[in-house]
């Protein structure tokens, strides 16, 4: 699973987590849109949160995984942007969310930004510390879990504690969907991590949670295997389709016609022939 990806799912579905992180009250969290958006050309902002009215902050954040000198700089320069883009918001925050002190080179020039709490720095392998705070909600923990783990060293041993917290997190959630949301998250994001394990392993591993006793149905489970041949198979069969469609154009069949007959849509072929 893309981290960037996962990043984005995470905020989307917990917004107040990077209110929080940003600094920013959280009372109207779940007003901000949220998305990946290109200020400039030079210049893609991984996660920027807009709120819903110019009373309250835009949020600008960026997931490090890696040192990069210029990070502070291309983060206030997009803060720079977007206050020249949208000056209807004159409250931008930045927030970096890097996975270690180890990949932060510094604030540098831009210090004063980070003591004025308008550039929060987080260190997400250190940040489980966080959910001491009561009054993180258990999205906003799972979500932090969550990111803790695409942190933390390839060490079953020791993910087992986080995703024990993890558990705990998604069973106090009040609404069904955001369980399953946040299981199949987690499990495509294990998937990923420990490459050598199979569907069934995992499904052991959390079986053993009762916090996780109905994972079997989470579709993440039950079908990871099966969905990435089905993929393939569906993949083929699309492009199949198209190929048929631009022949069939070639040979003087209207495009609603050749539509109709191989289930596609007009935009479908339209695109292809482009």
């Amino acid at each position: 699973m893309r981290t960037d990806a996962l990043y984005l799912n995470l905020f989307e579905t917990a917004p107040s987590l990077a209110l929080r992180l940003s600094g920013c009250g959280t009372e109207r969290a779940n007003e901000y849109t949220c998305a990946s958006s290109e200020l400039k050309k030079a210049f893609r902002v991984d996660v920027v949160l807009t709120p819903p009215s110019a009373d309250l902050p835009l949020v600008l954040a960026e997931v490090q995984f890696q040192r990069e000198p210029d990070i502070y700089h291309r983060l206030v320069a997009s803060g720079a942007i977007a206050r020249i883009q949208s000056p209807e918001y004159p409250d931008v925050r930045m927030v970096i969310l890097f996975a270690s002190r180890a990949v932060d080179t510094g604030a540098g020039a831009w210090q004063p930004l980070v003591e004025a709490g308008t550039l929060r720095v987080v260190y997400l392998d250190e940040a489980t510390a966080e959910l001491m705070n009561a009054e993180f909600t258990p999205e906003e923990q799972s979500a932090l879990l969550l990111a803790r783990l695409t942190v933390s060293p390839s060490d079953r041993t020791g993910d087992d504690v986080i995703v024990h917290h993890l558990g705990i997190a998604i069973h106090a959630m009040q609404m069904r969907s955001l369980q399953t949301f946040f299981r199949d998250l987690f499990v495509n994001l294990y998937v990923s991590k420990y490459k050598t394990l199979s569907i069934k392993e995992i499904r052991a591993m959390i079986d053993t949670r009762e916090i996780f006793d109905d994972i079997g149905e989470s579709l993440a489970v039950q079908e990871y295997a099966q969905e990435v041949a089905e993929k393939a198979v569906t993949n083929a069969v699309a492009q199949a389709k198209l190929e048929s469609a631009l022949a069939m154009l070639a040979a003087g069949i209207p495009i609603e016609k050749v539509a109709s007959i191989l289930h596609l849509s007009v935009e479908q072929i339209i695109a292809a022939r482009s």
